[in-house]
């Protein structure tokens, strides 16, 4: 299944029937629901979805109360948060989303996992990036301090995420819901590679899957933190739904086909029957639909040696 996230339009039609007409204008087989989607636009929704459900919703849906459209990336609240009160919060709002899955018979919640709370040393790799001094020693070195960092203070962080997947997998389990863990795009942001592993680990036969980012991964690999290959290679049994988006340099969410990133190769790695999200942001309709088409041709491209 190819579907479009909502992310591409949420913030241009505030009318739900026009962003869902929007939408459906552009061919694809499905629909997202991305953390952009404010409670009216969820509750204009609602009636469009009784034929057709969305796939996939992203936590939180709709938007967190005092969030505006374009803040709602920034997370409030988190589900890695060593404040008590703020990881219940974030727990009881990710329970509301999933509740909503169950509403509208989405049959895949995912989820964003939180932060490690470190200082961010990102700029440490994207300035020699930026430079061209992607090859060069001292950008091995810098990568090695922001990771060395992260990890003086992750252990407490991943604690709070194992509390809060317990609750989550619990309930998922009673809902017969999927929850899927997604791969961020900043180092300090859980779960990184190793994580992904120690989650699985704890919660082996529960609801839990993984959710890949294909652009995150990407952008990981480019800042010399985690080679993109390694995601899938390694978690693969537990995949359930990938997000596709382009690169262009750093600059995430463009259409694929658009950016950096070698779509014939990507396709390869991708089980022909998991979910396939293009997440995308606010452009023109014509690069999406080109989009669409490169992907259709790359996944029965795919197909062709198993039939």
């Amino acid at each position: 299944m190819l579907a479009i996230s909502t992310m591409w339009n949420a913030l241009k039609q505030q009318d739900g029937a026009a962003l869902f007409d929007e939408l459906k204008n552009l061919g694809f087989e499905a629909l997202e629901l991305s953390r952009h989607l404010t409670p009216d636009q969820v509750e204009q929704l609602k009636p469009y979805f009784r034929e057709n459900p969305p796939c996939s919703i992203h936590n939180f849906c709709p938007i967190l109360p005092g969030t505006s459209q374009t803040d709602a990336e920034k997370d409030k609240i988190l589900l890695s948060s060593l404040n008590a009160d703020e990881r219940k919060e974030a727990v009881r709002r990710t329970l509301q989303t999933m509740e909503l899955a169950l509403e509208l018979e989405v049959p895949t919640v995912v989820l964003h996992l939180g932060e490690v709370d470190t200082y961010d040393r990102s700029y440490l790799m994207t300035d020699l990036y930026t430079y061209g001094e992607r090859e060069f020693e001292a950008f091995g070195e810098k990568v090695t301090e922001a990771t060395e960092w992260r990890k003086r203070k992750e252990t407490k962080h991943q604690d709070a995420v194992l509390r809060s997947l317990d609750e989550l997998n619990e309930s998922a389990l009673r809902m017969e819901l999927c929850i899927a863990i997604e791969n961020r795009p900043h180092y300090y942001q859980i779960p990184n590679f190793d994580e992904v592993g120690l989650f699985f680990e704890k919660f082996y036969g529960s609801p839990m899957r993984y959710w890949h980012d294909v652009g995150h991964a990407a952008r990981q690999e480019k800042l010399g933190v985690c080679w993109a290959d390694e995601w899938l290679e390694h978690y693969a049994e537990h995949l359930v739904g990938v997000n596709l988006h382009d690169l262009q340099d750093l600059e995430a969410y463009h259409p694929p086909g658009t950016g950096d990133l070698e779509w014939d190769e990507i396709f390869k790695q991708l089980p022909s029957d998991i979910l396939k999200v293009l997440e995308i942001r606010p452009c023109e309709t014509e690069p999406v639909i080109e989009a669409r088409e490169l992907c259709e041709s790359l996944a029965q491209s795919r197909e062709q040696p198993d039939a």
